[in-house]
């Protein structure tokens, strides 16, 4: 995982990396500077527009919903085509989704960590959702993508999930790919705290350690239901998802490298 992982520091963004690096079972690498997963963009500083302007980042998929949208736009970044992927289409979860009043009620109701082994379950049933993410993947996928939620975890790590596993990075290494944002929780808390998105009151801190905290029966719960209904995330992408044989070809031949 170290000699693979590579966070980029930010003044005002966390969870920021590069998916660049890991293994695949074929014995090649996936390409540096082409995928990037991350945290909510509303809060980039100057600094962190110039880096990532040297990025050199063309696409970005906000997996977010309209009121997440709306409250924490994300900044434009000169060159890059900004793309509304929500995967949370129904407005289920956090404020983001839905009435933030239901949402804090639902979670004094929810045993810890429920609620998003529910989402995660689910996920897997999101396919207009993740559809318009490869759609924009295939369009030109010469050109360096960035994919973000809020947190840059649930969401954004199922997205991650799903292009790692085509690439044929082994599932171990998705899941630890996931399991790294637990070494932003602090930066995540603080960016959280200073945007207001931290309010949640009478809520347990269980529940709320539950929430943020990524865990490893939360992206295993996805990956279960994926070979569960479709035995792999090749025919889940192919029969739930409609790629082809040569749009997986095109993303090997452009997100992968020899070693």
């Amino acid at each position: 995982m170290k000699n693979t992982l590579r966070e980029i520091t930010l003044e005002g963004c966390f969870n920021f990396r590069d998916l660049g690096g890991y293994r695949t079972e074929s014995g090649q690498r996936v390409k540096v500077g082409m995928l990037y997963r991350s945290g909510n963009l509303s809060q980039l500083t100057e600094n962190d527009v110039e880096k990532l302007r040297s990025l050199g980042i063309r696409k970005i998929c906000d997996l977010r919903g309209d009121g997440e949208v709306t409250r924490y736009p994300d900044p434009e970044l000169e060159g890059a085509t900004w793309y509304h992927t929500p995967v949370l289409s129904d407005e289920k979860m956090m404020g983001q989704v839905g009435d933030e009043t239901s949402f804090i009620d639902a979670l004094r109701e929810t045993k810890p960590g429920e609620m998003l082994l529910d989402l995660n379950k689910n996920m897997v049933t999101f396919k207009s959702a993740f559809q318009h993410v490869m759609k924009v993947v295939l369009s030109e996928p010469r050109q360096p993508l960035l994919f973000h939620c809020m947190a840059g975890k649930d969401r954004t790590g199922a997205v991650a999930a799903i292009l790692l596993g085509i690439l044929g990075v082994p599932r171990e290494q998705i899941v630890e790919d996931y399991l790294y944002t637990n070494h932003t929780l602090e930066q995540m808390n603080q960016h959280f705290d200073d945007i207001g998105y931290n309010h949640l009151p009478g809520i347990e801190q269980d529940v709320l350690d539950a929430l943020f905290e990524a865990r490893a029966e939360y992206i295993n719960t996805f990956l279960d239901e994926v070979e569960a209904h479709y035995e792999s995330m090749e025919r889940f992408v192919k029969h739930a998802l409609g790629l082809s044989d040569e749009d997986i070809r095109v993303l090997r031949e452009h997100l992968l490298e020899d070693e």
